[in-house]
């Protein structure tokens, strides 16, 4: 009886992260082919979740989403994040100071997962969400994380999640991007220019916890021409003040030499 019950917990968790990842909503055919279960399976769990709240059926159609219980879980997990609470003046006064979009990550399993941001009030046009997921190799947060790490680690993350260019100017060669992060390291933060985004620069510094380990990033982004206007090398530096100032919140203050 328990393994049932374990079967059908993992089936409905299954369930749910296919329409996570899922852009629009999917009908049932659709999310057992995903799953590898049979329709009718995949309906009473579907069934249930809705009850629950946790999945949303549209009205014309048989196609299915998130549902709001699962906004209100993941706003609750996020709210309980230290890393959130602390960093949440500086994004804010980053945003105020240069009118550009302002991001929080976290790493997890190779590739960032951005955790807060604050929009500007101009237009930008960037693609990033609070809860999506993006590689490391091609944007700045990811290469700051990237930077504070042994060599041996970098290339296995890259060996793992791969180097798929996703615009013309994305550097998909291990050993570029090794000499770039070192150059990073040297500064304090990193940088990226349409490499994920066409149009998009991007700047960013890690933040590092009491043990000196790199758990999250904090970065401004923009259209380039706006950006270099502003100054690169000026927001580089009041964004890697700011990550130093939020490490030291978190009990990190190597970074000054103590």
């Amino acid at each position: 009886m328990t393994e049932r019950y374990v079967q059908t917990l993992e089936r409905s968790l299954d369930i749910l992260e296919v329409l996570a990842k899922s852009e629009e909503p999917i009908g049932v055919t659709e999310i057992g082919n995903r799953v590898g279960l049979h329709k009718s399976t995949v309906h009473r769990i579907l069934q249930t979740l809705c009850y629950r709240g946790y999945v949303e059926k549209e009205k014309e159609r048989e196609r299915y989403r998130l549902g709001i219980k699962i906004v209100e879980l993941g706003i609750r997990f996020f709210n309980d994040l230290e890393i959130r609470k602390v960093a949440a003046s500086f994004l804010a006064d980053l945003a105020k100071s240069f009118d550009e979009v302002v991001h929080l990550v976290l790493p997890d399993d190779g590739e960032v997962v951005y955790i807060d941001k604050r929009e500007s009030s101009q237009l930008v046009g960037l693609h990033s969400k609070v809860g999506r997921r993006a590689p490391m190799h091609c944007t700045a947060v990811g290469k700051s994380i990237l930077s504070t790490l042994p060599e041996e680690e970098v290339r296995l993350i890259l060996k793992t999640k791969g180097m798929p260019g996703f615009t013309h100017k994305t550097i998909t060669d291990p050993d570029v991007l090794l000499k770039q992060l070192k150059e990073f390291r040297e500064k304090g933060y990193a940088m990226e220019s349409e490499e994920n985004e066409i149009g998009i620069l991007c700047i960013a510094t890690p933040i590092f916890d009491y043990s000196g380990r790199a758990i999250a990033a904090i970065s401004v982004s923009g259209p380039v021409n706006r950006m270099k206007e502003k100054g690169v090398e000026r927001i580089g530096e009041e964004i890697k003040k700011a990550g130093q100032e939020i490490s030291a919140k978190l009990g990190y203050h190597y970074y000054k030499g103590q």
